[in-house]
C-alpha cells in the first residue's frame, strides 16, 4: 500500500502491472476472494485510496479503472461486511473520497450504490 501513496509513477505501474489484468485487478479479486478478512479488505481499500489520491496521473489512469472494475461496490462491500472495523472504515471511506473528488460521475456512482448511508453508519460507529 505505501509504494502508491504520494508516488504517481509507482501508481501508474500497479495500474499497468500483472499483464492484461492489471493491477487494480489484481486487489479488486483479493477483495472478492477474501470478503471476509478484515486484514485483506482494510489493506486492500488502503491501496485503492492510495491509487486515487488526487493527482493528475491518477485521475486519467488508476481511478476510471478502479470505478470500471467495480471498484465502489467493493469498497462499500467491505464497509457494510466489517462494520466494526476502524481501518476497513476509514480506507474504504478515504478511498471513496478520492474518487469522487471533482468528479460528478463518480458520485453518482457512489450514490446510486448505497454510499451515503454506508458512509454515514461509519460515522455513527
Amino acid at each position: 500500500q505505501n509504494l502508491c501513496a504520494n508516488h504517481e509513477a509507482n501508481a501508474r505501474r500497479i495500474v499497468e502491472a500483472a499483464g492484461l489484468t492489471g493491477g487494480v485487478d489484481v486487489i479488486l479479486s483479493a477483495m472478492l476472494a477474501h470478503e471476509t478478512s478484515a486484514g485483506v479488505q482494510g489493506h486492500a481499500c488502503a491501496v485503492l485510496r492510495n491509487l486515487s489520491a488526487n493527482h493528475a496521473e491518477n485521475n486519467k489512469t488508476c481511478n476510471p479503472r478502479i470505478v470500471e472494475a467495480g471498484g465502489v461496490d467493493l469498497l462499500l462491500a467491505a464497509m457494510n461486511t466489517h462494520k466494526t472495523n476502524a481501518y476497513v472504515q476509514e480506507e474504504a471511506c478515504g478511498a471513496l473520497r478520492n474518487l469522487s473528488a471533482n468528479h460528478a460521475e463518480n458520485k453518482t456512482r457512489i450514490g446510486e450504490a448505497g454510499g451515503v448511508p454506508t458512509v454515514l453508519a461509519a460515522m455513527r460507529a
